[in-house]
């Protein structure tokens, strides 16, 4: 090759290592392409604009990006638009109605490597709208005040247009014969339906709540109009239940494991044919809006008793919010019942909710002040908001009642395991409606958040009240609880205390617990204890002996109790011998339990100890897994035959079939079968399923 032609080859390969940025390293090879914002949410019809910066450790002869778009869900014009596009920056558009919340990707190439690139990811949120309080059904009725309120959120709205309302039936307005809607505003409407359940299609009518900003965005509620008049059939046995009753009951509302507890209250007159003329309710459900002294309208609430004393009630309230109970029914003299076990299975909304409680006929010559005891023992459950958690909440006490004010209080309570020391509480009852035997009470009540709590009382007679909670547990008051008060001594001697109780301890702190026993005492105001308790706790069964010392004090009647190793012996507060309960008592482990000392004759038991007809039901739900039951059963020596109904955390059951061969031992021991514990006093025999799974409760046999 000639020295000229070498030059020339030598020269053109400079250039081409020039032009292709360089022949040894690329600096276009380590370009990064980093985007701002790396992510962004955005309503539907919002913008979001993406600057794009190029870098490298070279020279970057081109810092310019192209812009594409992608998602998944949408295509084309679907998934918005990319508008003001310069090599740097870009405008995203999301589509104004889109049919659902959907995510994009905004990519940004390099221009001098097509091989880098860097995306953002933009969630499109479409507007939602949803009816809050949806439900099922809805009870026909007439009244001024006989209406619901409807709610509607509206999410994603970047107007806050709110929604119109409309009221169709099977696709055609339908007002008034379906009902009638008024005050209606963007976010609520009231509801009132027709006297009477019109003819289809007008009796299942649509609610509709229609966005304003986005028409194509709604929410449907289809219901069913029913007569509560007539919910409950006909039972036949109708009279048993004649005259006024109050009940209290304590469950869930919400499926696990965001459940919350609810209570729920009311006093009702049954006529002794299948009709309710009257009452009051309250509902708390502990974390929503609570409301008491809601009164019940006739019209839409109805009763049945069906041969075997068992029974069905529904409460219609003027907020037309109906509750659907079943009952059994006992305590029976002159043909009529004085109480009953209930639970409760939420039948009119999606949302489910479930509780069981007790039943008791109301004496109405108690509906004042002076005709009420003026001491009583008292005993209280729920639970606390405290830091963040919820806390199970239990009290035992005593205290005076005098012209309406409450004091001389003086109790023991444990906050989910935390035992508060015995220390005074005090609170009003400043009157009785004499129409339904309801008083708004106060009570001052230990624990984390200390303040006035405000319950509702329930006058049953002049020695027994109920009391229910309508605070809300939002962590800024008190404990929400559910309790009874039994009349009590003003002093206490020896003869107080009996020689041997049955007692039963229900509670939940880590997890649900309950316990049975017998307990005998020495005598007098201090001395020794024995007896024997099963516990059963989180699906585990554990026997014990009792062996301590006691001691009762003469002005309280509180009964302390310890021994070694029985730390957590719990305190109780005596009581004047009636329904069932000799005391109330509180433990003072970590279970944060109540429970209920029931005398036991002195006697020898067997299997013969018990026979007839009984009631029986969980009487309060400690957990999510627990089932409220209600039931009647027959007991002839040693075989129990019965009929139970269920409410659970999977359903509602009716008419389950129960049976079970009963061992009893000498001291009034023993169980009802495989997997069980139980105990009896000749009169009420107390059951706890422990067999695997079971939930940790008490079932209450009484007549």
């Amino acid at each position: 090759m000639s020295r000229g032609l070498a030059w020339l080859c030598a020269v053109g390969s400079v250039l081409a290592c020039t032009f292709a940025a360089g022949c040894g390293s690329n600096p276009n090879s380590s370009i990064v392409v980093t985007l701002s914002p790396s992510s962004a949410q955005i309503d539907q019809g919002g913008t979001v604009n993406v600057s794009a910066t190029v870098t490298s450790t070279g020279t970057v002869m081109d810092q310019n990006v192209t812009w594409s778009l992608s998602g998944a869900g949408c295509s084309g014009t679907s998934c918005g638009s990319l508008t003001n596009q310069t090599g740097l920056s870009v405008t995203y558009n999301a589509p104004a109605s889109p049919p659902s919340s959907f995510a994009v990707s905004i990519m940004a190439t390099s221009v001098a490597n097509p091989s880098k690139f860097a995306t953002t990811t933009v969630n499109v949120q479409a507007v939602t709208v949803s009816i809050q309080n949806a439900v099922t059904e809805l009870a026909a009725g007439s009244g001024r005040y006989y209406f619901t309120n409807f709610s509607a959120s509206v999410q994603n709205d970047p107007a806050n247009g709110g929604v119109t309302w409309a009221l169709t039936a099977n696709g055609k307005a339908c007002s008034p014969a379906c009902g009638t809607i008024s005050a209606p505003t963007i976010y609520y409407v009231q509801y009132a339906p027709p006297a009477t359940v019109p003819a289809a299609p007008a009796n299942t009518p649509t609610l509709t709540a229609t966005s304003i900003s986005d028409p194509s965005k709604s929410d449907n509620d289809t219901f069913t109009i029913f007569d509560g008049t007539a919910a409950c059939g006909t039972g036949g046995n109708e009279s048993l239940l004649n005259g006024q009753y109050a009940v209290v009951l304590q469950g869930w509302t919400g499926s696990a494991p965001n459940s919350t507890p609810l209570l729920f209250g009311a006093t009702f007159k049954a006529d002794g044919t299948g009709k309710i003329t009257g009452g009051v309710d309250q509902f708390n459900p502990f974390v929503k809006e609570s409301y008491t002294n809601a009164s019940i309208q006739p019209s839409g609430s109805s009763y049945s008793v069906g041969p075997d004393n068992r029974g069905c009630l529904t409460l219609t309230d003027v907020t037309l919010s109906t509750y659907t109970l079943h009952f059994s029914l006992g305590g029976i003299s002159s043909g009529v019942a004085s109480k009953g076990d209930i639970i409760y299975f939420n039948q009119q909304s999606a949302i489910p909710s479930r509780a069981s409680g007790i039943l008791r006929k109301q004496d109405p010559s108690a509906f004042s002040l002076s005709a009420l005891a003026t001491n009583y023992a008292l005993a209280l459950d729920g639970w606390e908001t405290s830091n963040g958690s919820l806390k199970h909440y239990a009290l035992a006490g005593a205290f005076a009642l005098n012209a309406g004010n409450i004091s001389n209080g003086f109790c023991d309570a444990n906050e989910g395991g935390h035992v508060l020391n015995s220390g005074g509480f005090w609170g009003t009852i400043p009157s009785i409606a004499t129409a339904d035997g309801t008083a708004d009470a106060t009570l001052q009540l230990p624990g984390a958040n200390p303040g006035m709590s405000r319950l509702t009382a329930y006058i049953i007679n002049s020695s027994e009240l109920f009391f229910i909670s309508f605070d809300l547990g939002d962590g800024t008051g008190g404990p929400v609880v559910a309790g009874r008060a039994i009349a009590t001594s003003a002093s206490f001697t020896s003869s107080s205390l009996s020689p041997n109780y049955i007692f039963r301890f229900t509670g939940n702190s880590s997890g649900a617990t309950a316990a049975l026993g017998v307990a005998s005492f020495s005598g007098g105001l201090a001395g020794t204890l024995s007896g024997t308790m099963d516990q059963y706790a989180a699906g585990a069964a554990s026997n014990q002996s009792l062996n301590g010392s006691y001691n009762l004090d003469s002005s309280t009647g509180r009964l302390s109790m310890s021994g070694a190793g029985n730390s957590t012996l719990p305190v109780c507060y005596m009581a004047t011998p009636a329904d069932g309960v000799s005391a109330f008592c509180v433990s003072t482990d970590a279970n944060a339990s109540t429970g209920v000392f029931d005398t036991q004759p002195v006697a020898t038991y067997g299997v013969n100890s018990l026979s007839g007809n009984f009631i029986f039901g969980t009487n309060a739900m400690n957990a999510t897994v627990a089932s409220g039951l209600s039931g009647v059963a027959t007991i002839s020596s040693g075989s129990l035959q019965g009929t139970r109904d269920a409410s659970t955390p999977t359903g509602f059951t009716l008419d389950s079939a129960i049976s079970a061969a009963l061992s009893i031992h000498t001291d009034g021991t023993g169980n009802g079968g495989p997997n069980t514990v139980a105990v009896t006093n000749g009169t009420v025999l107390y059951v706890i399923d422990e067999s695997s799974g079971a939930p940790a409760e008490v079932q209450v046999f009484e007549q």
